[in-house]
């Protein structure tokens, strides 16, 4: 099992300024070739799913499978962003602003600014183990961190939508797994799993009885349905 983190979040360096799913998709490629896996299936969450999304539109001969864990496709977050979403995903749109206003505000206070965002997304911080806590909290307080949120959100509402617009109408018959929490903002608007069938004709999954963060809040059962799709798709021939 390989844990990467994406370009300029927790550990890692962003080396340029794109954080674009493309350029994303195309380091997580990378860095499984240079680890010797020329394909690989993908379980991912939140911009992580966004980045599997991107990757099996870039680079479908190396993705065998993937797994997305509570989001919508990017276009349609846009698409249905209402008073009511808006509300839930300030963020989407606070990140976004050009110029370094968004940055120099969070990092006046950044832990302040991260319990509040995770907060919004979870219902209770006491979800996460404080060990993970403790690693967002360091992650927040560096400067090139929050300089890569913004960049990341920045693409997500520019760069990114034209690249989805130019794959509009383009599908893969990649097994792909959905999970999403009945407690979060997902499933408010659409149906997750009709909307990522869009993409993915062979797509299946259903809801989890939690927040955004699955993982944290239903660990069990999340792994059991992950480990099930896994063990299906490697025996499909």
């Amino acid at each position: 099992m390989v844990a990467a983190d994406l370009r300029g979040y927790g550990d890692s360096k962003a080396k340029d300024g794109d954080f674009t799913f493309r350029a994303m998709a195309q380091d997580q490629v990378a860095l499984m070739g240079h680890l010797g896996y020329s394909d690989f299936h993908v379980v991912s969450h939140d911009r992580g799913a966004r980045t599997a999304h991107r990757m099996v539109l870039d680079h479908p001969q190396a993705v065998r499978s993937i797994a997305l864990l509570d989001i919508l496709p990017t276009l349609d977050v846009w698409r249905t962003m209402d008073d009511w979403l808006a509300k839930r995903y300030y963020h989407w749109m606070f990140l976004a602003q050009p110029g370094d206003m968004p940055r120099r505000l969070i990092n006046n206070d950044p832990i302040l600014f991260l319990h509040s965002a995770l907060l919004g997304l979870s219902g209770s911080n006491e979800i996460f183990h404080p060990e993970a806590l403790t690693a967002y909290e360091r992650a927040a307080r560096n400067p090139d961190v929050v300089a890569a949120w913004c960049g990341d959100y920045t693409a997500g509402a520019g760069a990114d939508l034209e690249h989805d617009h130019a794959n509009l109408g383009e599908t893969s018959p990649i097994p792909c797994l959905v999970l999403w929490g009945t407690n979060g903002a997902v499933d408010h608007h659409l149906n997750p799993l009709e909307a990522w069938q869009v993409w993915f004709p062979n797509a299946v999954g259903r809801a989890v009885e939690a927040g955004h963060f699955l993982v944290e809040e239903r660990p069990k059962e999340v792994l059991a349905a992950i480990t099930r799709h896994l063990q299906a798709v490697c025996k499909t021939p």
